[in-house]
C-alpha cells in the first residue's frame, strides 16, 4: 500500500491506519461541504473571477457594484477586481473592505507603443484580427481608426493581465471602456464573461458602447430591472430574452432593520423627511426644494435632510449643487432643507430610523440618464420607511403606488408636495406602507437571496465548460 511504513510495529501500524482515517474523513467532509455549497447556489473552489467596473477605485456611490462582488466572494469565488487609479480607502464602506484585498491595478505604461497588442499578435494573430474586425464593424469604424485608439490598445493590456492570472470567468459593469477591456479579453482568451447593465446603455456618452456585440458575446447578461431588459432587447433585437437575467440591486437587510417606532413629532416640532442621494441632475433635488417651499406655505412644519454630495471633479454635478443651493436660498429654506453630505453607516441608519418619509424626487434627464432601482431607496424601505417617489427609471418596480408609498409624475413639485402632505396627515397609512415596504424588500431585494440566481447562472456555465 502506498504510504505504508516499511516496518510494522503495532503502534506504527495503528498510527498509519488512524492517519488514513483522518484523511478519509477530511475528504468526505470537504465533499459534503461542496455539495452543501452547491445546493445553496454557491461555488466550490477554485473558480477564479476577474471583474472590472471603472477607472477609479473605490467610488463611494458604487455600493450596488461592491455588494454584488462581495456576494460573489462569499459564494466561494476567488476575485480580482481591476482598477487603474486608486482613491482614498475611506470611500469604501466598511462592509466592502474585503474588496480592498482583492483589488489589482492595471498598469498602462506599455500602451503607447502597443507592446501588449504586439504580444498577442505574435501568439494568436487570427484571434486578434477577428477581434479587430468585430469591434470595428459594430463600432462603425475602420480597422485603422480602431487600432489608433488608445482605449482599444488598453484592452490588450487588460487581456494580458487576465492571461497571466487565468480567470475562469470575466465580469464587467456599464457599457464603457472597462467593458471594452473585458470584451477583448474574453474573445482573445476564450473566457466566458458577463456584464451587469444599469442605465448607461441608453446614453450617448461613449462611442464604443457596442451593446449588440456585448449581448452577443456575453454568456451572462444581468439586467437590474425589467425595464432595463426591455431596453436591451430593443437595442439588440436578435438577443434571446432568456439570456438576460433580471436581478435588481439587492441590499443586506440585516444592516437596515425596521425602526422600533416612528412617532409623530411633538407639537411645534417638524415632520422629518430624508433623501439619500448624490447631488446629480437625475436626482431632481431642485423639485424637492420647490415642493418643500409649497408645504411651508401651507403651514406644514417639515424639514428634510439630503444625505449625499456632488461628485468632486464632475462639473455637471458641481453645477447641480450650485443651482440647488441657490434655489434653497431663493425659497428661504435654509432651516428646512439641509445638505448634510455623505454619511457613515451609523449616522445613515439613525437618520432613516428618525425619519417619517423617504423622498425620491428622481427624474429622467433630457440626455436619457435615469436611475434603475436605487439602492438607497431599498435601504430606506428596509427600515420601514414609506416612500414618496416619482415614476422615473425603474422605481415603480420596487414601489407600488398606494402600497409601499405614493408615486407622482416627474418634475411636478405640486404633486410631490400633495403626496407628502397626504401621508404626513395619516399616521396609520404611513405605518401600513412602512410595513409593506420592509416586507417587500425582504421578500424581493435581500441580496443574500437575490445573488443566488446570478451565482447559479455563472456556475452552470463554468461546470458545463469543465465537462466539455
Amino acid at each position: 500500500m502506498k504510504g505504508l511504513p516499511n516496518s510494522f510495529p503495532l503502534h506504527s501500524l495503528l498510527g498509519w491506519i488512524q492517519g488514513q482515517g483522518v484523511r478519509l474523513l477530511n475528504f468526505l467532509g470537504l465533499r459534503r461541504l461542496e455539495r452543501e455549497r452547491r445546493d445553496l447556489g454557491e461555488c466550490p473552489p477554485p473558480w477564479r473571477a476577474m471583474a472590472v467596473a471603472c477607472w477609479n477605485f473605490p467610488i463611494y456611490s458604487h455600493t450596488f457594484v461592491y455588494e454584488e462582488l462581495c456576494r460573489l466572494m462569499e459564494a466561494g469565488f476567488e476575485l480580482r477586481f481591476v482598477y487603474s487609479k486608486l482613491e482614498s480607502r475611506e470611500a469604501l464602506q466598511s462592509r466592502y473592505r474585503k474588496l480592498w484585498e482583492a483589488k489589482r491595478r492595471l498598469r498602462l505604461h506599455r500602451v503607447p507603443e502597443g507592446a501588449d497588442l504586439a504580444w498577442f499578435r505574435a501568439r494568436m494573430p487570427a484571434r486578434v484580427e477577428d477581434v479587430v474586425r468585430r469591434v470595428a464593424s459594430t463600432g462603425g469604424l475602420s480597422e485603422e481608426e480602431l487600432l489608433a485608439r488608445r482605449d482599444f490598445r488598453e484592452a490588450f493590456s487588460f487581456a494580458r493581465m487576465a492571461a497571466a492570472w487565468k480567470p475562469h470567468y470575466l465580469h464587467s459593469y456599464f457599457f464603457h471602456i472597462q467593458s471594452l477591456y473585458a470584451l477583448v479579453a474574453g474573445l482573445l482568451l476564450d473566457v466566458p464573461r458577463g456584464i451587469t447593465c444599469y442605465a448607461d446603455h441608453m446614453l450617448q456618452d461613449y462611442d464604443l458602447k457596442l451593446v449588440p456585440l456585448h449581448l452577443e458575446t456575453c454568456r451572462v447578461v444581468v439586467a437590474t430591472s425589467e425595464r432595463v431588459k426591455r431596453e436591451l432587447l430593443e437595442l439588440a433585437p436578435g438577443t434571446e430574452a432568456e439570456k438576460i437575467l433580471v436581478k435588481p440591486n439587492g441590499v443586506d437587510v440585516s444592516r437596515f432593520p425596521p425602526a422600533e417606532s416612528r412617532k409623530d413629532p411633538a407639537p411645534g416640532e417638524p415632520f422629518r423627511l430624508v433623501c439619500v442621494s448624490r447631488i446629480d441632475p437625475k436626482k431632481g433635488l431642485v423639485f424637492l426644494a420647490e415642493a418643500l417651499g409649497l408645504l411651508v406655505k401651507q403651514g406644514i412644519r417639515v424639514e428634510c435632510r439630503v444625505l449625499g454630495d456632488a461628485d468632486e471633479g464632475n462639473p455637471l454635478h458641481q453645477a447641480c449643487k450650485k443651482e440647488l443651493i441657490e434655489r434653497i436660498e431663493a425659497l428661504g429654506l435654509e432651516k428646512v432643507l439641509h445638505l448634510e453630505g455623505r454619511q457613515g453607516y451609523e449616522s445613515l441608519l439613525h437618520s432613516l430610523h428618525q425619519a417619517h418619509l423617504f423622498a425620491a424626487p428622481f427624474v429622467e434627464t433630457p440626455a436619457g440618464d435615469k436611475d434603475g432601482i436605487p439602492t438607497a431607496l431599498l435601504e430606506a424601505m428596509s427600515t420601514g420607511l414609506p416612500v414618496v417617489a416619482t415614476t422615473a427609471g425603474s422605481i415603480p418596480e420596487a414601489v407600488a403606488d398606494g402600497r409601499e408609498g405614493l408615486l407622482v409624475p416627474q418634475k411636478d413639485p405640486a404633486a410631490l408636495a400633495a403626496a407628502v402632505a397626504s401621508l404626513l396627515s395619516d399616521p396609520q397609512k404611513r405605518e401600513a406602507m412602512g410595513k409593506a415596504a420592509a416586507g417587500r424588500v425582504r421578500r424581493e431585494f435581500d441580496s443574500r437571496k437575490r445573488e443566488k440566481a446570478f451565482h447559479q447562472r455563472v456556475l452552470s456555465i463554468l461546470e458545463k465548460r469543465g465537462e466539455a
